[in-house]
């Protein structure tokens, strides 16, 4: 259940900074999540549960299916190392808190563009107090893109970098028990910060802008806004990315726990996403009516930072609430890394392997620090971080998802693994699940076949071809096993 409340659900809604979609998109999200995603949350469970084996040998019940595990590792390794980024922005945020007052109250003389002051229209080009403290002076963010490469490194960024994947290394080296001891305290801790949160924004002026600037008839539009609600409630339930596999590996076979474990996590997923997305929509709300015109908020990873920012700036005690928020978000990026990496860690199996596990961890934890500081932590890295949260973290997950339906449904058989999951939990998989197993896999590639034709732009090339490099061992498997199912047929229809 834990596992589906983090970083994620406070951080990454992609259309938190439009008033338009945000709205219509909350609802395209919950509605997908509960026909298509939930399932798939039960059936990622229920395989950990039935095989008791890590995210690559679960599918030892269909061999030429191998690929699937690879490919959620793959997709489980750039989601890892663009959450490691997000704990360095929140760090550097808490370390700001302790100023003598919050720097991005007041406008930056330094500032390029320069931000408005509160309370006035602002002009063309120029941004609010908060968005541009956070790329001036946390990210010195280049304002023209990757033309002419990432540029120089950014010194505070790397050293919170280097800070979080410490701290990551710490929670993961003690396998899933450390991050186990760490659920209670993130937990009790998001759900106080939303709450509070949820009742700070009610005396806000101009919360309810969210409600009257919505227009509905963006869902007539086209098929991005649906594909991408898809993929974010996939990406938001922690599925398709062989975590919920390994900890369901862990759980003990008891009797009628797994439906009430996927009803309950399901809610609290539900629970604290929808509610992070309405906290940020009203105070993007209130920064529209103080400014009376656009707020020039950027879509992408840097738009939930910045309303948070806002939003603790506009409350009394300001300075004690922006801490406590961005240490939640900090705490939260962090233990989610963790389960990521030990998501790669659990695949790693065997006597022998064991006794070196901790060379294999500390190998993966400076690996990825140091693609981070060359990528992520440079003046163009938030480029590079909205380029893998919408390319391969984001659109491989649909999918994936589909291969798991399959290979359960048509491959392994349906009926076999429902009576798998009965011996082991002593409960079977009600009939809705069974149907949308079923229709899920059509629904869902139809949605990523459908995102195909943009092939527009260089980034489109780019992210295509990173996304295809992510599901390649998916076709290579199926096909390597194909080729070899044959051969040997062949050959004992020769000896015959």
């Amino acid at each position: 259940m834990s596992s589906c409340i983090g970083i994620v659900q406070l951080w990454w809604h992609p259309y938190v900074h439009d008033f338009r979609r945000h709205l219509p998109f909350l609802f395209l999200y919950n509605v997908f999540s509960v026909f298509f995603v939930y399932p798939t949350f039960y059936l990622e469970l229920a395989l950990g549960v039935v095989t008791k084996k890590g995210v690559l040998n679960c599918w030892d019940m269909a061999p030429m299916a191998r690929g699937v595990g690879l490919a959620m590792i793959v997709s489980c390794a750039f989601l890892a190392l663009s959450l490691g980024t997000v704990s360095a922005w929140c760090l550097s945020m808490v370390v700001h808190c302790f100023h003598s007052f919050l720097p991005w109250l007041h406008c930056a003389a330094a500032a390029n563009p320069p931000c408005a002051a509160r309370h006035r229209p602002l002009t063309n080009g120029s941004e609010t107090p908060p968005q541009s403290f956070f790329f001036n002076f946390v990210l010195n963010l280049k304002r023209d893109g990757l033309s002419g490469g990432l540029g120089n490194v950014v010194p505070d960024l790397t050293v919170y970098y280097v800070i979080s994947w410490a701290l990551v290394y710490f929670i993961a080296c003690k396998r899933i028990y450390s991050y186990s001891k760490l659920v209670l305290f993130k937990d009790v801790l998001a759900f106080c910060v939303l709450v509070s949160s949820a009742f700070g924004v009610t005396r806000l002026q101009g919360a309810s802008g969210i409600f009257y600037e919505c227009d509905w008839s963006v869902l007539f539009e086209g098929i991005q806004i649906w594909r991408e609600a898809l993929e974010y409630a996939v990406i938001q339930m922690a599925a398709s990315q062989g975590t919920l596999i390994m900890l369901g590996s862990y759980c003990p076979k008891q009797k009628q726990v797994l439906a009430n474990t996927s009803m309950f996590a399901f809610a609290v997923s539900k629970i604290s996403s929808t509610a992070s997305a309405l906290i940020l929509g009203a105070a993007h709300g209130a920064l529209y009516k103080d400014y009376e015109n656009s707020t020039n908020i950027w879509k992408g990873s840097s738009s939930s930072m910045v309303l948070w920012a806002d939003y603790a700036a506009r409350i009394p005690g300001s300075q004690v609430w922006s801490a406590l928020i961005f240490f939640t978000l900090f705490v939260l990026s962090v233990s989610s890394t963790a389960l990521l990496v030990q998501t790669i860690m659990s695949t790693f199996t065997g006597r022998s392997i064991r006794k070196i596990v901790w060379a294999f961890l500390v190998l993966i934890c400076v690996l990825f620090c140091f693609i981070g500081i060359m990528t992520l932590c440079t003046q163009g890295g938030m480029y590079i971080l909205n380029f893998l949260m919408t390319w391969p973290v984001s659109k491989t997950r649909s999918p994936i998802a589909a291969a798991e339906a399959i290979v359960v449904t048509y491959l392994y058989g349906q009926t076999t693994f429902c009576e798998d999951v009965y011996f082991a939990v002593g409960e079977y998989p009600c009939m809705f699940l069974r149907i949308c197993w079923a229709l899920t896999p059509v629904v869902l590639l139809l949605t990523f076949l459908s995102g195909m034709a943009s092939w527009a732009q260089t980034e489109d090339i780019a992210g295509w071809a990173l996304v295809m490099l992510v599901l390649l061992p998916m076709a290579l498997f199926s096909l390597l096993y194909l080729i070899f199912k044959f051969r040997v047929r062949n050959i004992v229809g020769t000896e015959k």
